[in-house]
C-alpha cells in the first residue's frame, strides 16, 4: 500500500473548492458541433438530453467525485520529478542536446508557417478541451458521435474524468507546475525571439509570456488522458495514443516548447496515468466510464462497435500510429548514454494494458511493455524504471504469443 500524508487531504480541498467554483467559458472550435472549450467541473453536472431508447447516462455522485484517492497524489510523490529526474544532468552535461533542443523547435515551428491546417489543429489543441480535441483519433464518424453526446451531456462520466483542466483523472500532482517552476527554463520564443513565429487565436490571452517550459503541461495532460481513452476504447487505442503524441508534437509547431518539454511531459504523464490505473478504487471510475461511453456510442452507431469502426475512416492507420509516436518518443536526437542497456520496467506499468489485453497476467502485459520498449541512452532515459523508453503504442498494437512456458514473445 502507498504511503500518503495529510498534504492528500489539503490537496483534495483545495482543488475541490476551485472544482466547485469553476465557471463556464467559451471559445471558437475547430470540431464540427461542439463547444470545445468546457470548464471540465465534475461535480456540478447539467442534465442530460432524452432520447427514445437510449441509454440512460448517471454522473457520478459528489461522494465519488469529491473524496480523496489514492492515486491524488504519485506513489513517489508528492510530484512527478522521478519521472524527469535526469533533466539536469542534459542540461549540464550536453551542451549539444540543449543546442539540438532549440534547433528542433525552430525547425518545427518555421516549417509550420505554409501549413495553415497544421497550426489551426495547434491552436484547437492549445485552447480547447483535449478530451474532444484528441477524439479525431476514433474516426470521423465515431468521433463526431462522441463529440454529439458531449454536447448534449450524455456522457456525465467521461466527462467529469476527462473534460478540462479539473477533470477528476488528473488533480494538482500532475499539473507540472512544481516541475516548472523548479526547472525554471524560459520558453522557446523567449530564448530565440527572432527566429521563433508565434501563431495566436483571435481574442486570447497569451498565457505563455512569464510561465516556464520544461516539462510540457499539455503534452503531460494530453498522455494520462490519451491513455485513458485509450483504455476505455481499446480497439483503437494505438490511434488515441497517436493523437496524444500529436498534441506534444503541436507545443514545438507553436514555438511555446522544446522537444525535451514534449518528451518530459510524456514521461511525467505516463508516470500520472500508471498512479491512476494502479489504484483500484479510481479504476472502478474508469471502468464506469467506459461503460457509459461504449453504450452510447454503440446507441449513436446503431451497430456493434467493431462493425462501427470497421466503417468508419480512420486517424492513422495501426502501422502509422505506432511509427509517428515512436518518431515522437526521440525527436531524431542522438543517444547520449550507452545503448542495449536492459530495460528497467516501471513498477505498475503493465496495467496501462489491462483492457487491451485482459486474457493476460500482469507478468505476460509487463514482458509485452519490456519487448516493445525502445533502445537506451536517448536523452531523459532514467537509466532505471525508464518512462522514457516506454513504446505504449508498440506494445498496444503488439500481437504477443504465449509461449508453453508461459512467457511471452512479439510476432513480427
Amino acid at each position: 500500500m502507498r504511503l500518503r500524508t495529510a498534504t492528500v487531504l489539503t490537496v483534495a480541498g483545495m482543488m475541490l473548492s476551485a472544482t466547485v467554483t469553476a465557471t463556464a467559458q467559451s471559445s471558437a472550435t475547430g470540431l464540427q458541433g461542439v463547444d470545445t472549450h468546457l470548464p471540465g467541473n465534475p461535480v456540478v453536472v447539467p442534465a442530460a438530453v432524452a432520447h427514445e431508447d437510449a441509454p440512460t447516462p448517471s454522473p457520478f455522485t459528489p461522494d465519488q467525485i469529491a473524496r480523496v484517492y489514492a492515486s491524488d497524489l504519485p506513489a513517489k510523490g508528492p510530484f512527478y520529478f522521478d519521472a524527469i529526474n535526469s533533466y539536469d544532468g542534459v542540461r549540464q552535461h550536453h551542451p549539444e542536446v540543449m543546442a539540438r533542443n532549440l534547433d528542433l523547435t525552430v525547425e518545427i515551428n518555421n516549417a509550420a508557417a505554409d501549413d495553415p491546417v497544421l497550426v489551426e489543429r495547434a491552436l484547437a489543441d492549445d485552447h480547447d478541451d483535449l478530451m474532444l480535441t484528441m477524439s479525431d483519433a476514433w474516426g470521423e464518424t465515431l468521433g463526431q458521435h462522441f463529440r454529439d453526446a458531449v454536447a448534449e451531456n450524455r456522457l456525465p462520466k467521461t466527462t467529469q474524468l476527462l473534460s478540462g483542466a479539473l477533470g477528476r483523472g488528473g488533480w494538482l500532482a500532475s499539473t507540472t507546475f512544481p516541475e516548472k517552476y523548479f526547472y525554471g527554463e524560459d520558453r522557446p520564443f523567449v530564448v530565440d525571439p527572432a527566429r521563433i513565429q508565434r501563431f495566436h487565436r483571435d481574442g486570447a490571452e497569451d498565457e505563455y509570456s512569464t510561465s516556464p517550459s520544461f516539462p510540457s503541461g499539455h503534452t503531460n495532460q494530453a498522455t494520462w488522458k490519451s491513455t485513458m481513452m485509450a483504455a476505455m476504447l481499446p480497439e483503437l487505442g494505438t490511434q488515441m495514443l497517436a493523437r496524444g503524441s500529436e498534441v506534444g508534437y503541436n507545443r514545438v509547431v507553436l514555438g511555446v516548447h522544446y522537444p525535451l518539454d514534449v518528451i518530459g511531459g510524456r514521461q511525467t504523464g505516463t508516470a500520472a496515468a500508471i498512479d491512476r490505473m494502479s489504484d483500484p478504487e479510481f479504476v472502478a471510475l474508469l471502468n464506469e466510464a467506459s461503460a457509459e461511453l461504449r453504450a452510447e456510442l454503440e446507441w449513436r452507431c446503431g451497430a456493434p462497435l467493431a462493425d462501427c469502426i470497421a466503417e468508419d475512416s480512420g486517424y492513422l492507420s495501426t502501422r502509422d500510429a505506432v511509427d509517428v509516436y515512436t518518431e515522437r518518443m526521440t525527436y531524431g536526437f542522438d543517444q547520449i548514454g550507452p545503448a542495449g542497456q536492459p530495460m528497467d520496467v516501471p513498477s505498475y506499468s503493465e496495467v496501462l494494458l489491462q483492457t487491451r489485453f485482459p486474457e493476460l497476467t500482469w507478468e505476460q502485459r509487463k514482458a509485452i511493455m519490456h519487448l516493445s520498449a525502445i533502445d537506451s541512452g536517448y536523452p531523459l532515459d532514467e537509466g532505471t524504471h525508464s518512462y522514457n523508453r516506454l513504446n505504449l503504442a508498440a506494445a498496444w498494437a503488439a500481437t504477443p504469443q504465449v509461449n508453453a512456458d508461459g512467457g511471452v514473445s512479439l510476432m513480427r
